[in-house]
């Protein structure tokens, strides 16, 4: 089974400083309780396609690049937001943002009934029940509604803008994790007229990729 290394932990250490993230007693044994179930299942339910060193920084780092934006958003409003990751999957971005901004409500929606069973289990281990809940179905079948949706390796938003939509609370927020600029700037051309969109760049410790937070409201 592989495991996470000493020098693992200590690369997510350092990306969370550059990202000026700090962790509590608690957050840090959530993490590595998270990291603990991904080495545990990954290969078996073919979870990610990253280990060691490349999930750090291609998964934890990159789903974390995001949160001073998030934390703007969320402190905006008096009451908690409620926040939605869709197609969670491994729990990606979800479950990291929940380790870290730990005040708001967070709901995984994940189709496959393996990885939800996942899930389950992965947010038991990490004592996040309280805050995470699991739903699952196919997003077209939902019927919450919620104050900020990301999603991380999603189909193209002029797929999805529909069903996430229906889901999306009134003033409420898409905030999509992108790639290159001229991508999503083609993907924003095929959305229509109903959305107002925002690139913010975002800037991943140790990864060279191209990497944006996409945010829509709509019009």
């Amino acid at each position: 089974m592989p495991t996470f290394s000493k020098q693992d932990y200590a690369l997510l250490e350092k990306g969370l400083d550059l990202l000026e993230i700090t962790l509590n007693a608690e957050q840090t044994a959530q993490f590595s309780a998270y990291m603990a179930e991904i080495a545990l299942f990954n290969r078996k339910y073919r979870l990610v396609g990253a280990e060691g060193a490349d999930f750090v920084v291609k998964h934890l780092l990159d789903s974390l690049a995001p949160v001073s934006y998030f934390n703007t958003l969320l402190t905006a409003r008096p009451e908690p937001l409620r926040i939605c990751d869709v197609g969670s999957g491994a729990g990606l971005p979800g479950i990291p943002l929940a380790i870290v901004l730990n005040k708001n409500p967070i709901t995984l929606i994940e189709r496959s009934g393996r990885r939800a069973g996942f899930l389950r289990n992965a947010v038991a281990m990490c004592n996040l029940s309280e805050r995470v809940e699991i739903i699952e179905k196919d997003l077209s079948d939902v019927q919450d509604q919620f104050d900020i949706i990301t999603f991380r390796a999603f189909h193209p938003l002029y797929d999805v803008i529909n069903s996430i939509g229906n889901i999306l609370a009134e003033g409420g927020y898409v905030c999509a994790y992108k790639g290159r600029l001229e991508a999503i700037e083609e993907e924003l051309r095929l959305l229509g007229p109903n959305w107002d969109s925002a690139i913010v760049p975002l800037s991943v410790p140790f990864l060279k990729a191209s990497r944006n937070l996409c945010v829509l409201r709509k019009g």
